[in-house]
């Protein structure tokens, strides 16, 4: 009984307020991805499918570690600073188009060296070129949304460029024989047009008069949060990304892109449960003493009970789906799949488990958790990618079940921590 309730519990909770409407948002998001990616592999084939996973990996993580982490931390700050939320935007007027322009020739000399190594197309390496600098400014749009608990504009920023894309790769597959180049547009085109809006909103945010800069001691905090947050979702990003990012320079990138593939089908997994952690954190940021402990103990079960909502289901149907969805080209990604997908529900706890970090000022042991689990990752890739993808997977999974054990064992400490400053007279 105790199971059941638990999980009619976290179906309520998925359904409603916040939490529900960015759950929609994300299985929006989720289906486009699925759509975009279903088209791309039977459009391209498993080298072309690589040739676009090579090519997005890599200014990902130039974008990750290029941003510093700020954005992460104006949603911590704004949620915790609502009244300097004009003065903290007045001040990255100046820090948003440095990053641009930094991380654009950084992804430009990436990508140019990998046009000459691994023969990547040169037009879908333009492209990608500006696709960093693109999802940065975005990104500051959602993050600042996030904070204010906007999460209206936060969805809004997030669709566009989460689900148009489909769109566009449906048109482009429907009008014209689709190349990688031309997928990667209808990628990069949303991307741009979420930019356009986020900067144009912050802009307004950031205008009303009479707020004091910020003071020397308000900078320093917001640049050691976003420092040690910039640690941990690098971190993040190579223990997710480890395996395709190895993978791409070891194999052929028709294997790659079956890889990819399989790790698109396990994906929903993720996609699901990040609502939680992404609506919980500004509202566990601005708690403290036993109420932050008790919501971020609420948070990691309802992330627990929707995975085993969702999980089980897509395991059955794994098998079937993907030679079905993707083609029978695809079938060799079934198992590396269903591996996989043990991973992404140990990532999508993790995932969750690092917000709550974030919301207890913990930014940079994600950093820790995340490395370790990606170096994991990456040693377990290097030895077993000639072998077996599959084996890969199971490297994956092992490296994110060991960045979830020391997030949960981080924030246990950290709550009992809370617990002890906020005094015996606290109500518990």
């Amino acid at each position: 009984m105790t199971v059941l309730r638990g999980r009619a519990a976290a179906a309520r909770s998925l359904l409603g307020g916040a939490t529900g409407t960015t759950a929609a948002a994300n299985l929006v998001i989720l289906a486009g991805s699925a759509l975009g990616g279903i088209v791309s592999a039977r459009a391209l084939g498993p080298a072309g499918r690589g040739q676009l996973a090579l090519a997005t990996l890599w200014p990902t993580l130039i974008q990750i570690v290029g941003s510093m982490g700020l954005q992460s931390s104006c949603s911590y700050h704004i949620a915790q600073w609502p009244r300097r939320r004009a003065a903290l935007l007045r001040w990255l007027r100046f820090v948003i188009p440095l990053q641009a322009v930094a991380m654009t020739a950084v992804s430009a000399a990436t990508l140019w060296a990998l046009c000459l190594e691994l023969r990547l197309d040169r037009i879908l390496a333009a492209e990608y070129s500006t696709w960093a600098a693109g999802a940065t400014i975005s990104l500051y749009g959602v993050c600042c949304a996030q904070g204010s608990r906007d999460f209206a504009r936060f969805n809004q920023l997030r669709l566009i460029a989460g689900a148009v894309p489909a769109v566009l790769m449906l048109a482009g597959a429907a009008a014209l024989r689709l190349t990688p180049a031309e997928a990667g547009a209808a990628y990069l085109i949303p991307t741009w047009g979420s930019a356009l809006l986020a900067g144009l909103w912050l802009h307004r945010l950031g205008r009303p008069p009479g707020a004091e800069p910020l003071s020397p001691a308000e900078r320093r905090s917001v640049w050691s949060y976003g420092r040690r947050s910039a640690a941990s979702l690098s971190g993040y990003t190579l223990n997710s990304n480890a395996d395709q990012l190895t993978l791409g320079l070891l194999v052929p990138v028709s294997s790659l892109g079956i890889y990819s593939a399989a790790a698109a089908a396990s994906s929903p997994v993720a996609s699901l449960v990040a609502s939680v952690g992404m609506v919980r954190l500004p509202t566990v940021a601005a708690l403290t003493g036993e109420a932050k402990t008790a919501a971020t103990r609420r948070a990691i079960r309802q992330a627990t009970w929707t995975l085993g909502l969702v999980a089980p289901a897509l395991a059955v149907a794994l098998p079937w789906a993907i030679p079905y969805v993707y083609g029978a080209r695809y079938a060799a990604a079934v198992v590396p799949a269903e591996v996989l997908l043990l991973g992404t529900a140990l990532s999508a706890l993790a995932g969750v488990a690092d917000d709550m970090l974030r919301a207890h000022g913990h930014p940079g042991f994600v950093s820790i958790t995340q490395g370790a689990g990606g170096l994991i990752t990456a040693v377990g890739t290097l030895v077993l990618a000639r072998h077996s993808l599959s084996a890969v997977a199971a490297a994956s999974s092992l490296g994110f079940a060991f960045a979830l054990a020391l997030a949960l064992a981080r924030l246990r400490a950290a709550g009992h921590r809370g617990s002890h400053r906020a005094g015996p007279g606290t109500t518990r």
